[in-house]
């Protein structure tokens, strides 16, 4: 069998995160309220650890299977719990920045003005979905109710097809987290980051300069 992955990049955005936290630090928060400054300083800092997790989840990923002296197990069991952490965050940081939208204040007048397709309800939806198949399976491994067979874990899947020259050999291709009847795309995930991030940037140059 073969194994190719589709695991888009994420673009960089280090610098912009840097860019909130020393506005807000040094400059000026977002708003007078401290409520509103809460939620935005967790969005910001939740979207950052979600793109963090979710890179570090394809390095081991790619560890896994790129080890061939020995079955790298152990790197599978940290790709699977950087995914399980990334979505979870990208879960909270989704509540934090509809929340923000609800409010009546300037930042949440420009968080509207564009739409935010990971904000939508169908999308955040499936979050959560996930994000609770998660815990929900966590609770059935310690109440020992998990049946015989059954995934208690995010597995990193794809379709597998035959190769198209060679003879009973495989191509499977890595490009989606599965657990239980959920799944979620690869390119789901870093399209929606990439969202996320660009409003993180945004919110960062709604603080002033100076």
């Amino acid at each position: 069998m073969y194994v190719e992955f589709e695991l888009p990049a994420i673009p960089e955005h280090a610098s912009d995160f840097a860019q909130y936290w020393l506005k807000s630090l040094f400059i000026q928060f977002p708003s007078n309220r401290y409520q509103i400054n809460a939620l935005t300083s967790t969005y910001v800092r939740l979207v950052e650890a979600a793109i963090i997790e979710y890179q570090l989840g394809a390095i081991k990923l790619g560890e896994f299977w790129g080890t061939h002296s020995s079955f790298n197990v152990g790197a599978m069991h940290r790709s699977v719990s950087h995914f399980e952490t990334c979505i979870s965050n990208m879960y909270r940081a989704t509540n934090c920045f509809r929340r923000l939208r609800r409010d009546k204040n300037p930042l949440s007048q420009m968080l509207n003005a564009e739409k935010a397709n990971f904000a939508t309800d169908s999308i955040a939806d499936r979050f959560r979905m996930i994000r609770n198949e998660i815990h929900h399976l966590e609770e059935l491994v310690m109440k020992e109710q998990i049946a015989d067979g059954q995934p208690f874990a995010l597995k990193p899947d794809g379709p597998e097809t035959p190769h198209p020259t060679e003879p009973n050999q495989t191509i499977k291709t890595i490009d989606r987290l599965v657990i239980g009847t959920r799944e979620v795309r690869f390119g789901e995930l870093t399209e929606w980051l990439s969202e996320m991030a660009n409003f993180a940037v945004k919110i960062a140059d709604f603080l002033p300069s100076s």
